[in-house]
């Protein structure tokens, strides 16, 4: 029954996250055009994708016990926006983030 109730709940916020991005996403958004130099059509991918890892993100933080599948998902999004990325932008990405890491 939760199980049903959670799967729900994430259909019913994907949904409504489909007709409208929320600003977290457009601005991860933004930024990532920024700094890896997105084009217009890879905008238009990882905006979806921003939207699903945001309802995981949210869905951690109100229900803990489920966090190791949320985050198995969260990867998940991280691959298919790699494979939106070219080789130079995945590379770019990973040292940025490393240079955070670091801060």
């Amino acid at each position: 029954m939760k199980k049903i109730f959670i799967v729900a709940l994430l259909a019913l916020g994907l949904s409504g996250f489909a007709q409208e991005a929320s600003a977290w996403s457009l601005k991860k958004v933004d930024k990532m055009t920024t700094e890896l130099t997105l084009t217009a059509e890879q905008q238009k991918l990882m905006l979806p994708l921003l939207e699903e890892q945001k309802v995981l993100y949210d869905d951690i933080k109100a229900n803990p016990d489920n966090k190791d599948a949320d985050r198995a998902k969260i990867r998940e999004i991280g691959k298919k926006m790699n494979a939106i990325l070219t080789p130079e932008q995945v590379e770019l990405q990973k040292t940025l983030k490393a240079a955070a890491k670091k801060e």
